[in-house]
C-alpha cells in the first residue's frame, strides 16, 4: 500500500528515506504503539516529532521523501492522515508501509524502485540544530560513498544511561574518514586489524560520540543491498561492511564491490583507470572503491527521542526558556491564579482551573486541568483530564488518559485512555493498558 500526497514536485539532488517507526523492539512502549500513537506522531512541543525532520529536509533543499512505517495496526493510516491533512511543508512525502520485523536495510529493498539518485536516511525521532548545508557540502566535497553524522550528547546523565554507552568510533584525522565503529560495554577491550592501521596509520578513537543515524549513501550502495540479503540492518550490517571495505581488499573482491561502484563511476575516474600512467600506482596500492566521511557535530543540540528518557528531554529542550514558542495560545483558558512557567507550554483549547501550576512541562490540546493541580517535568498529551488536587511530576501521560482527584504520580508512564484512581500514589509505575501495570525504576 502506498500513500502519496499530491504536490507540485521539484527534483532535488538527494532523495530522503525517513525511518518513521517500526521494528519488534520498541523502547518507547507504552507511550507509543501501533494502535494508539505511532512513533512518528509523538508530540514534542505539541508538534509531531517527524515534523522536525521534515523541516530539516526542507531547509536542506530536499523535496522528495519516502516515509517508512510498519504495516500492522493503524500506524500507516494515521501517518498518512497527518501528511494529507496537517502537514503544510514543501517536502513531497510518500508513506510506504513495511513489515514490522523488517530490518532497516531490508526496508530499503522494498523501495528500491522508488530511489533513483543518491539518498539520505534519517530517523523520524532526530532533532538537531545542525545546519543541513554544512553536512551536505562536506559530503559533496569529499564525494564519499557514505557520510554519517556523529554528535556529543547534550542529554542528562540519566537519559544517556537509558540510551546505553556510546560506541567506539574511530576516525582518521587526515581524511575525516570513519574507519572503526563497534558497540561498547563497560568491560570490553577493542582491537584493530593491521590492514586498517596500514591504510590509516593515525586513528583517533572516540568514546563520547553517538551515531545520529543520519546518513548519505551513493545510489550504487542500494544495488549492492538489493543483491546481498545478508545485509539486514543499516547500522549493524551495511555501515560496518562499507567501513571495512576501505581497507580489506579481500572483502571488496569477495563481495564484488567494484562492480556496483563502477556502474556509477564518474567519467574522470573512468578515464584515469584506463590511463597507462596511472596503472603502475594502482598495481602497487589497493585503491578501494569505498570511501566514508564522519561528520562530527559539536556545539549545538542534537539528540534522538528513541527512549522514554530521551523523549522527555526533547520536550524539555523544546519548551525551555528562550525558545521561540507560543507558551499559552489565545484559545487556552488559564485561570488568573494559575502559574504557567516560562519553561512550559499549553496546547490549544486547554483549560486550567485556579491555583494550579505548570513547570518545565508541555501540556497538549483540549486538556482539562482541575484546581490546585501541580504539574512538573512532564509531558501531557492531548485530551487528558487531571482532576483537582492531583500532582504529576516527571511523568508522560498519553492521549485521553484521566488522573482522578488527589492522585500523586512520580516518574510514571500512563498509556492512552488509562484512568488513574483517586487518592492513589505511585512512583515509577508504567500503565500499559486498562488492566496491566508494571513498577519500574525509570531514570530521573
Amino acid at each position: 500500500m502506498l500513500f502519496e500526497k499530491a504536490r507540485h514536485h521539484r527534483l532535488s539532488e538527494f532523495q530522503a528515506v525517513v525511518l518513521a517507526g517500526y521494528g519488534s523492539t520498541n523502547r518507547l512502549y507504552p507511550i507509543c504503539d501501533e494502535d494508539n500513537m505511532p512513533k512518528a506522531l509523538l508530540p514534542v512541543g505539541n508538534k509531531p516529532i517527524i515534523s522536525y525532520v521534515l523541516e530539516w529536509l526542507e531547509k536542506a533543499g530536499i523535496h522528495d521523501a519516502i516515509l517508512l512505517i510498519q504495516s500492522s495496526g493503524t500506524a500507516h493510516h494515521k501517518l498518512s492522515a497527518y501528511i494529507s491533512r496537517n502537514y503544510q511543508g514543501s517536502v513531497h512525502c510518500n508513506v510506504v508501509p513495511v513489515d514490522e520485523d523488517c530490518g532497516t536495510a531490508d526496508a530499503l529493498r522494498v523501495i528500491k524502485d522508488k530511489i533513483d539518485r543518491d539518498f539520505i536516511v534519517v530517523p523520524c525521532d532526530l532533532m538537531t540544530d545542525l545546519e543541513p548545508r554544512d553536512f551536505l557540502d562536506a559530503h559533496r566535497i569529499r564525494d564519499s560513498t557514505l557520510s554519517a553524522v556523529f554528535y556529543e550528547s547534550a542529554l542528562s546523565e540519566a537519559a544517556k544511561d537509558d540510551s546505553g554507552l556510546a560506541p567506539y568510533v574511530g576516525i582518521s584525522p587526515a581524511q575525516s574518514a570513519l574507519v572503526y565503529k563497534v558497540p561498547r560495554s563497560e568491560d570490553d577491550d577493542f582491537s584493530m586489524r593491521m590492514s586498517l592501521l596500514k591504510k590509516f596509520p593515525r586513528v583517533r578513537v572516540h568514546t563520547n560520540l553517538y551515531d545520529a543515524h543520519l546518513y548519505i549513501f551513493k545510489r550504487w550502495v542500494l544495488d549492492m543491498v538489493v543483491d546481498k540479503e545478508k545485509i539486514s540492518s543499516i547500522s549493524e550490517d551495511l555501515i560496518p561492511m562499507l567501513v571495512k571495505c576501505q581497507y580489506q581488499k579481500k572483502m571488496v573482491e569477495r563481495e564484488d564491490v567494484k562492480k556496483y561502484a563502477s556502474a556509477y563511476k564518474p567519467l574522470l575516474n573512468s578515464a584515469l583507470s584506463l590511463s597507462t600512467t596511472n596503472s603502475e600506482q594502482q598495481e602497487e596500492e589497493f585503491n578501494s572503491p569505498v570511501s566514508t566521511h564522519a561528520y562530527v557535530y559539536r556545539g549545538g543540540f542534537c539528540s534522538r527521542g528513541n527512549t522514554i528518557a530521551s523523549y522527555s528531554e526533547l520536550n524539555r529542550h523544546t519548551t525551555k526558556q528562550g525558545m521561540p514558542v507560543t507558551r499559552v495560545p489565545a484559545t487556552a483558558e488559564v485561570a488568573p491564579k494559575t502559574q504557567v512557567g516560562n519553561d512550559s507550554m499549553i496546547g490549544e483549547h486547554t483549560k486550567i482551573d485556579e491555583r494550579s501550576s505548570v513547570k518545565k512541562s508541555c501540556v497538549g490540546a483540549h486538556c482539562v486541568i482541575g484546581k490546585n493541580v501541580k504539574i512538573a517535568n512532564s509531558v501531557i498529551m492531548d485530551n487528558v483530564v487531571i482532576a483537582d488536587n492531583a500532582k504529576v511530576d516527571g511523568c508522560i501521560i498519553c492521549n485521553n488518559a484521566k488522573v482522578l482527584e488527589k492522585a500523586v504520580l512520580k516518574d510514571c508512564d500512563v498509556a492512552a485512555e488509562y484512568v488513574v484512581k483517586k487518592d492513589s500514589k505511585w512512583h515509577g509505575a508504567c500503565w500499559m493498558n486498562c488492566s496491566l501495570k508494571l513498577t519500574l525504576n525509570r531514570p530521573n
